[in-house]
């Protein structure tokens, strides 16, 4: 099988598709590798160490996707890639169909019949998300650490050190939800010494947090609650993702209004639960809004490519790879894991989470009109 990765060309995206450790054992089962010059170059992966691997190295992002039957990346599709499809290709990204309301992605991927494998709906048995799980926690720790960052004088912050220092009172750091990402968050604002409250909705979580993190307030939800911690906190880290179909805020924005001036929202998911929230970039990542000063980055990992990228195909990777070694046919009629990772197949919707997200009819999979690849 010919797989092809191009280098990611959405905004401030440092991650790769593939690294040269998963391309030497593709290339050594006998398949071909395309790598798009410099693709992996942020995370650390010269040409060079892909070359050694066993990929040829090519220029342009189009003939990644003329000469690819697989294509590997990292980020959903962009707008310029739309044209690059072709009929009954595979492409394994993260595509967050069923969170995010992209019709012109969704539109192209249909239209072109592109085999799409959402990384992110990659579901284990026990309803565990692998993709999902180490970028969370990759995204919880790095929001503490940005919190950190743009609090100082000259990133935009007021000069506030976010540490505990004798003498003075710590600062107070308030987080939404208590899944992976709040976890790690509130492990490294414990260890700066923060007075660190997180609020939950599961009895069961809630148990769970209370014996990782005896140091940390862990309070059940309840919106009153919330704002009364909100307007006494410093930071505020959302690490919970809006349900398909919410449009109602968690946070409005008069709730913000009420916070301490020059205080900090940290909004991982991007935009939705909090109103004031926009998506921004790893190239500007911060503004103000109600003197509240917001971050609001949906891809932190992206700050740690190689780390990252390593992580993701220690999941990735062993999919990649059977469905290189064995065809997509005879994967999705074996592997309940990757037929259910499947959102479009043959110019159709066929997860019911990505249709119903867009609002659109959705088809089984039928395994006869899957190509044996």
């Amino acid at each position: 099988m010919i797989l092809g990765v191009p280098k990611e060309i959405k905004t401030a995206e440092t991650r790769v598709g593939l690294n040269p450790s998963w391309v030497k054992k593709l290339t050594g089962f006998g398949h071909q590798v395309l790598i798009q010059s410099t693709a992996g170059e942020a995370s650390g992966f010269c040409d060079e160490k892909y070359v050694l691997a066993g990929a040829k190295i090519v220029n342009t992002i189009e003939e990644i996707y003329e000469k690819a039957e697989f294509v590997v990346k990292v980020k959903e599709l962009q707008p310029y890639e739309y044209d690059l499809l072709r009929d009954n290709q595979m492409i394994m990204a993260w595509f967050h169909l069923a969170e995010d309301v992209n019709h012109e992605m969704t539109q192209a991927l249909l239209d072109n019949k592109v085999i799409s494998l959402s990384m992110e709906l990659i579901v284990l048995p026990d309803g565990t998300r692998p993709t999902i799980k180490p970028m969370s926690e990759i995204a919880g720790t790095l929001a503490m650490l940005e919190a950190v960052k743009y609090a100082q004088y000259g990133y935009g912050g007021k000069g506030i050190l976010l540490r505990k220092l004798a003498g003075l009172p710590s600062s107070n750091v308030l987080i939404l939800g208590g899944g992976n990402a709040g976890l790690n968050t509130a492990q490294v604002a414990v260890g700066l010494g923060l007075n660190v409250t997180i609020i939950e909705a599961s009895m069961k979580r809630i148990d769970y947090l209370n014996n990782q993190l005896p140091q940390v307030d862990i309070l059940y939800w309840d919106e009153d609650i919330m704002f009364e911690e909100l307007i006494q906190s410093d930071v505020l880290i959302n690490t919970i993702y809006p349900l398909p179909g919410v449009t109602e805020p968690l946070v409005t924005r008069e709730m913000v209004s009420k916070m301490k001036p020059n205080s900090m929202i940290i909004d991982i998911t991007g935009a939705g639960l909090i109103e004031t929230s926009r998506y921004t970039t790893l190239d500007e990542p911060v503004y103000y809004e109600q003197d509240v000063l917001h971050y609001c980055v949906p891809n932190m990992p992206a700050l740690c490519p190689q780390t990252s990228t390593n992580i993701m195909l220690m999941t990735t990777g062993p999919y990649i790879m059977n469905i290189a070694n064995n065809g997509l046919k005879d994967v999705i009629e074996n592997d309940v894991i990757v037929r259910n990772c499947i959102s479009t197949l043959n110019g159709e919707i066929v997860h019911h989470e990505v249709a119903i997200n867009h609002n659109m009819p959705y088809t089984d999979i039928n395994i006869d009109l899957v190509l044996s690849k």
